[in-house]
Formats: C-alpha cells, structure tokens, sequence
C-alpha cells in the first residue's frame, strides 16, 4: 500500500495543472437582539454580538479533467475556541464529487424546509447567535432540522454526491463517529459520547418549468449511539420550495428519535418571502414537539431586509413563539433582532 501510495503520488505530481485559482470570501454580522422570555435566566434582556467567518478555497484542475480542491471555514470572532468551522478537500468530474473532511453530510446539504424563504438571525429556522440563544426552555425542535445525536454535523466524513442528471442528484455520507473532528479534530476510537457508522442520504431536485423554479428535497440518517443505552439513532425529513416572479414558498419536516441520546420529536415549518430590488421580506411558521417530554413549540417571525450596497445588507427581524413545558407551565418568547452585514 506504500509503494501504490508513492507511485501515485509521482503520477500526480508529474502531470501539470491546467488551471488553478485560490478565492478568498468573508462576512461579519453586528447583531443587536433583546426581548422577553418566561425561562430565560440572563440578567438583561439584550446584548450585542457578531458572526464572523473568513473563507478560504483553492481548487486546480489536472489535465485529465478532474477538479481537486480545498475549502477552510474561519470562525473569526472573539474569543472562539473552536476556530475552524468546517474544512475539507474534494475531487470533482463527470463521475460526481467526492469530499474528505469535517463537513456538512447529505443529511443537511440536500435538507430543504421552511428557511428556504429567506430567514435572517433572529427568524424561524435561525434562531443563533441572538437572544434566542438563551430563550428556550423545553427539548422541542427549534428549527426544521435532525437534533443533535442525529445530525452527524460537521464530523469527520467521506460524501459522494452523483452528478447533475436532469436537475436530479443524490449523496451518502459515512462518518464514523459523530465525535471525531469536533474539537480540535481529535481521534476518538473508544470511550466516546458520538454517535458510530453514521450514515447520511439525501435526494433532491432542483430545477424549472416555465419560470417557476421547483427545489425538493429528501433525507434520511441512521447510526449507532457509543454512549449508554446505545441504541441506534435515525431521523428522516424533506421539504419543498417553490418560487415564481419574486416569490418563495417553502415547506419541511422532519421525524427523528435519538432513543436516549436525545429524544424522539418531529418538526413542520412554513415559510414565504418576497424579494425586490435590494428589499426582501420573509414570514415563517413552526411547530415541533418532543414525545420524551411532551414539551411542544409554536412560532413565528417575520423579517424584513435591505441590501444598501453590494455586499452590505441591514435587517430587522421580530419573533413570537409559546413553549408548552410537559413538565408544566408555559415558556412566552418574545424577540427582536436587527444586524447590519458585510461580505464580500
């Protein structure tokens, strides 16, 4: 297997690229958000706060018309310990892709729900880096997506995605164990919290009929738990958006059951947004429960956005939402956030 290894490398390195390019993308958002909520235990009811990422790709392609390439995701705000959100490197040609590294799996790239029309900080289906960070009180499912212990997230992973054929495409992803690069891309063989031989699947469409764009999306997870009492884990969700003259309307759910590792719930979402010019505006629904608990959650938001200039964007963004406790009582959410955004 070394000397394949070596000789394989030498083939590599003996034929020239044809092309090479390195991008470099960044954004930073000042978010300001406060509000009210029954649980919440922080001592004031606002704060500041940024998401700041600085992005880095290169990719060359060889003679032979395969594309490799590398992505790196920055986490560059103050303070972040883990400092690095997702990194990879892919080959790419006529046969599909294929990706190594810590990355999103099928089980999230080909996830289409409600936040397909458009969600800010703050909204439906983005409720991070805001107040709402601290706002929820209950295990419900605060957006259209696989709970932890489901999701295999940005865990070390090899991802096949087929080629584009028609506007349909699909992907499987293997990680084996959730826990690996998660923190400071450690080896976890034993002993570990993850969740093993996870796999991810994903089905989707994307495509349009007479100006009317049609995105779907299927997908599906399985593993096993390492912790006690290590039961499999699995999870299967989907949605739709369509859009037309400036319109989206877009819809999802999902069901998953991480047995002792995080509950067994489902989500719905609704969303639609309106987009104009620099102006854009969006209104989301939610409902999820938690069978564990029986704890329930029903939201909405509406948001409202303006793209100054190329690249610059502000927004304002106010949601409303009730957590029925099956332990007993009620969690009244109220939000407001608003954030001014550059990228480039």
């Amino acid at each position: 297997m070394a000397s394949s290894a070596i000789v394989g490398a030498a083939v590599l390195a003996a034929s020239p690229a044809a092309a090479q390019t390195l991008e470099l993308n960044a954004f930073q958002f000042f978010i300001v958000s406060g509000g009210d909520s029954d649980e919440d235990s922080s001592d004031r009811g606002f704060a500041f706060s940024t998401n700041t990422e600085v992005h880095v790709k290169g990719e060359i392609m060889a003679d032979n018309g395969i594309t490799f390439g590398f992505r790196v995701e920055f986490e560059a705000d103050s303070g972040e310990t883990n400092n690095v959100d997702e990194n990879s490197i892919y080959a790419q040609g006529s046969f599909g892709k294929l990706e190594f590294g810590n990355n999103d799996g099928a089980e999230d790239t080909f996830m289409v729900n409600g936040s397909n029309s458009g969600v800010d900080y703050g909204g439906v289906g983005n409720p991070t880096s805001n107040f709402l960070d601290t706002a929820f009180a209950g295990n419900t499912r605060t957006s259209v997506d696989f709970a932890n212990g489901v999701d295999s997230s940005d865990g070390t992973k090899i991802t096949y995605t087929t080629p584009n054929f028609n506007g349909f495409s699909a992907g499987v992803s293997y990680t084996p164990d959730t826990d690996d690069g998660g923190d400071g891309n450690s080896f976890n063989a034993e002993d570990s919290d993850g969740i093993h031989d996870h796999i991810g699947i994903g089905l989707g469409f994307d495509g349009e009929f007479n100006g009317v764009g049609v995105e779907i999306g299927l997908v599906g997870a399985f593993g096993k738990a390492d912790a006690e009492p290590e039961d499999d884990v699995y999870g299967i969700g989907g949605g739709a958006a369509i859009s037309y003259a400036g319109f989206t309307f877009a819809v999802g759910g999902i069901f998953d059951d991480a047995d002792g590792n995080g509950g067994e719930g489902y989500a719905f979402d609704a969303g639609i947004g309106y987009a104009t010019g620099p102006w854009s505006f969006s209104v989301n629904g939610i409902y999820s429960e938690d069978d564990d608990s029986d704890d329930e959650l029903l939201a909405g938001s509406a948001n409202v956005g303006y793209s100054v200039a190329p690249g610059v964007r502000i927004f304002l963004t106010g949601y409303v939402g009730e957590e029925d406790l099956g332990a007993g009582g009620t969690n009244d959410i109220v939000a407001v956030t608003s954030g001014l955004g550059v990228s480039f």
